[in-house]
């Protein structure tokens, strides 16, 4: 049975939207998670005196959490990238009039992202408010 052109169309472009949409919906979440985690620093500093011992645990552990997070994020960025370039590839095959995505436009976006998940990360392991 074969499926009729339209319907092959309408399920790559569908397919190309939901993948462009889980990018920006896993940075908004990375956004979210990296504000309660700094809040979250905040707080057990203003709690925690500065020679209290759990200080250093909660130092440890933050950065693990927030690397951790991050790459998670840029992961899994990246791998919904690979999925939209391969469905942004079968389009343009399919279809003469669609033209091959552009090589830098077609993933500056998400390599911004990517970029500034990597400076963020980062700049809170050398600047912890719990500190060092």
């Amino acid at each position: 049975m074969e499926i009729p052109k339209e319907q092959q169309y309408e399920y790559l472009t569908h397919h190309l939207e939901y993948l462009n949409e889980k990018i920006i919906e896993a940075f908004v979440l990375f956004i979210k998670l990296a504000t309660a985690i700094v809040g979250g620093v905040f707080f057990l500093h203003w709690k925690l005196g500065e020679t209290d011992p759990k200080r250093t645990f909660f130092v440890r552990a933050s950065d693990i959490l927030f690397l951790l997070f991050g790459f998670c994020m840029g992961l899994l960025i990246l791998n919904n990238l690979r999925a939209w370039r391969g469905y942004r590839r079968t389009l343009a095959e399919q279809y003469p009039g669609i033209k091959p995505m552009a090589r830098v436009a077609s993933w500056l976006s998400e390599l911004l992202m990517c970029l500034v998940i990597v400076a963020t990360c980062v700049v809170f392991y050398l600047f912890n408010p719990l500190g060092r």
